[in-house]
């Protein structure tokens, strides 16, 4: 029998979280390294039906990333999803707008086909559809209005589910999908008689999702709670091709400020892959670690307290002569800087065959240990209680009973030694020595809200 959404987001073992970028018309390239990801996992797993969904856990993605990440999610292979995206590229990149709706507006296409097309694959789903969608998704927005980055998610204990449940799954792939100086914002009724307007989330550090999406599956106020570690959680990151673009005075003084804004996206973009790039090297030790730069390096020898949080995986391409004469193209770099363009549907092919020829070269069956292979007998476990997720439990009440302890408000930072561990304390915290003579730490306000002094008879 197979397990429900929510029994398997929930079930103990090792997780697997899928992370894609956004980039426009360039996710065909990611559509290229997905292929080969697919045959990598059938082969390891004796499988040539498995799906990405019955694999990963939690697959996510920001703006066009969104589209590829919810098609793998309602259960679409890769080959599916090609089909779909090559049809759909020529659409919503073909219309224009006049030149004054786009100085006007920002609206540089119309926005009508890419809604068409989006709910002819998607239909009626639902975020909260718990059997269309099979596996955990995250589509990251950006909400204008309070310039906050929203993850919407679909597992039925996040905090904010109930409110977003009912959302059309087309209609936040739109809000992640819709990029300024592009296509228009949107508006979503958030109910409470207050309206938000969404724009592309790749306009945030997070147009690769990869931290975002960690973030999601490990703190407390999310609804996951996996457990870190190299052996409990591995991440697998998605790119869309990456331009290191050089200007000198002359060009920069000159650009109008049209032309800035349309470079904004490719800056956001840079910064947000950077920045991810760092975080996730130096919280892991991973075999597809890249040169960040000539001070930093690939990070190797740096981590976190001496110890690595997950397995990393990163597989991308560089829009560069070098590395794409290594997969046996040649282009010219004004050709070069054309496959970078996010909105250039004539890329297609071959943004898709650079895709293929990447993943065929950077996708090895080693990366994936035995551990994170799906249906693997898990050893049993300690059940784990956190603090922002209710126990289904029947609690009984209680009281205390009087036993007194001892303590000491301490007024400067302090440190205690327990068999736990350091405990660190506040100045105005309380020094407690219990029953056993033992000394631990109090937070002052718990203090004052549980104990009362004992007055001398």
């Amino acid at each position: 029998m197979s397990k429900t959404l929510a029994e398997k987001l929930n079930s103990p073992g090792p997780k697997r979280i899928l992370s894609l970028d956004g980039g426009g018309i360039r996710g065909v390239l990611t559509i290229g390294l997905l292929e080969e990801l697919e045959a990598t996992l059938r082969k390891q797993h004796n499988d040539p039906n498995l799906l990405l969904c019955d694999y990963f856990d939690l697959i996510g993605g920001t703006s066009t990333g969104s589209i590829l990440a919810s098609g793998l999610a309602v259960g679409m292979s890769t080959s599916e999803l090609r089909e779909y995206y090559f049809s759909m590229g020529g659409v919503i990149f073909g219309k224009k707008k006049n030149i004054i709706n786009y100085l006007t507006k920002g609206e540089k296409y119309d926005v009508k086909p890419l809604n068409k097309a989006l709910q002819e694959v998607f239909g009626d789903i639902k975020l909260g559809d718990q059997e269309k969608i099979k596996t955990g998704l995250c589509i990251v927005t950006k909400r204008a209005d309070t310039f906050s980055t929203w993850p919407f998610l679909n597992h039925p204990e996040a905090k904010f589910y109930k409110e977003n449940k009912d959302f059309p799954l087309w209609k936040i792939i739109r809000a992640s999908a819709a990029a300024p100086t592009y296509f228009l914002p949107i508006t979503l009724d958030l109910g409470n008689n207050e309206t938000g307007t969404f724009i592309d989330g790749g306009i945030s550090m997070a147009n690769n999702p990869a931290f975002s999406l960690l973030m999601a599956a490990t703190l407390r106020g999310f609804p996951f709670h996996w457990p870190m570690g190299p052996e409990n959680l591995l991440l697998v990151s998605m790119g869309t091709g990456n331009l290191q673009k050089k200007y000198n005075y002359e060009d920069v003084k000159q650009k109008s400020v049209m032309a800035w804004a349309g470079m904004l996206p490719d800056y956001f973009m840079a910064d947000a892959n950077f920045y991810n790039q760092i975080l996730l090297q130096i919280l892991s030790d991973s075999p597809t670690a890249r040169n960040i730069d000539s001070e930093i390096g690939k990070l190797e020898y740096d981590s976190l307290n001496g110890k690595h949080a997950l397995s990393y995986l990163r597989y991308d391409v560089d829009f560069s002569k070098d590395f794409l004469s290594d997969l046996g193209f040649d282009f010219t770099a004004k050709e070069i800087v054309t496959l970078s363009e996010m909105d250039n549907q004539k890329n297609t092919k071959n943004l898709y065959a650079i895709g293929k020829k990447a993943g065929e070269k950077q996708i090895k069956a080693s990366h994936f240990s035995k551990i994170f292979t799906i249906n693997q007998q898990v050893p049993e476990t300690l059940k784990r209680f956190t603090q922002n997720k209710k126990p289904k439990l029947e609690f009984e009440s209680f009281t205390k009973n009087p036993i007194p302890v001892q303590a000491v408000e301490i007024t400067e930072p302090f440190e205690v030694e327990t068999m736990e561990g350091i405990m660190r304390g506040k100045p105005g915290d309380y020094l407690m020595r219990g029953v056993e003579g033992e000394l631990y730490v109090c937070d002052k306000k718990i203090f004052h809200k549980t104990y009362s002094k004992i007055k001398p008879e």
